[in-house]
């Protein structure tokens, strides 16, 4: 290969990351907008969804008249991971990355409380569909295109109507 070949390909491979780069920048602000647009119909300040946990806090305040579950969904998946860490379900490598381990009982347990936390999160999020009036061909949507159903929710028509039980 050529040095004008390799410069080639180097600005091709190059063109190419800052597409990707400048793709994924921009589907990140539209999500960013559509989670804004989502609390401010929904009654709730746009501010409040971009700082991390505190914004899944008000989406549960926002889809669950039972703010307390998501108290325990935040428990059961932190106790998950520290009993994880210390029954040897995870383990950090000698160069320290995160790694599985054996486990045993206190690792049976520790996936146990993750797996209820992440249930409890789906029910959550269907929750949230719920409460802008859209059923459970939403939240199935949902799992596989996140980012393409929080932008429909956001810029779509929906209307929040509170939490439904």
């Amino acid at each position: 290969m050529s040095s004008n070949e390799a410069a080639a390909l180097g600005g091709i491979i190059g063109a190419s990351i800052m597409m990707f780069f400048l793709i994924g920048l921009a589907v990140f602000v539209l999500t960013v907008i559509a989670r804004w647009k989502i609390f401010t119909k929904a009654g709730e300040a746009g501010w409040k969804s971009i700082i991390p946990i505190y914004s899944d806090y008000i989406e549960w305040k926002i889809s669950w008249n039972n703010i307390m579950m998501f108290w325990v969904c935040l428990a059961l998946i932190v106790v998950g991971y520290i009993l994880g860490m210390v029954g040897g379900t995870f383990i950090v490598t000698a160069d320290g990355q995160l790694a599985a381990g054996t486990g045993g009982f206190m690792g049976v347990l520790s996936w146990l409380l993750m797996v209820a936390g992440v249930v409890l999160a789906c029910i959550q999020k269907f929750k949230l569909f719920k409460s802008f009036g859209k059923g459970v061909g939403w939240f199935i949507a949902y799992l596989f295109f996140q980012t393409i159903v929080t932008l429909v929710l956001g810029f779509g028509s929906a209307q929040y109507q509170g939490p439904q039980d």
